[in-house]
């Protein structure tokens, strides 16, 4: 039985984008209030939320940008995973799983442009 193309697709996606960085935070013990739903929904892009909070010392604006930056590489990535596909003449209307991955990235790096600010505690009255 031969395993399809599609499906190997979906399988690689799901452990390079979701298993990996949920193993990673999971072991890290890392739970960010401000996060917890999107952390566990995204868990790539928490990473990269993390590493732009880090390498921009916490201020908020540049960390703003840069997600909004990665918007737009996630954008050009999806067109380059498109013309890979394309190259090995590959109908990609057949592969339901490339355009399910390709907008799962793009609400991900969505989903962390409206952030709570850090440190900040949130209640409930």
């Amino acid at each position: 039985m031969e395993i399809s193309i599609n499906v190997t697709f979906l399988l690689a996606s799901l452990i390079v984008f979701w298993i990996i960085p949920a193993i990673g935070i999971a072991k890290k013990h890392l739970v960010d209030d401000r996060f917890f739903i999107r952390q566990w929904l995204f868990p790539m892009q928490y990473w990269l939320q993390l590493f732009f909070e880090r390498i921009s010392g916490n201020r908020r604006i540049v960390v703003r940008i840069l997600q909004i930056m990665s918007l737009f590489i996630t954008y050009f990535i999806g067109l380059l995973m498109l013309l890979i596909f394309s190259a090995f003449d590959i109908n990609t209307a057949k592969h339901f799983s490339v355009f399910i991955l390709f907008e799962y990235l793009l609400v991900s790096s969505i989903a962390y442009w409206f952030q709570p600010k850090a440190g900040k505690v949130y209640k409930t009255k």
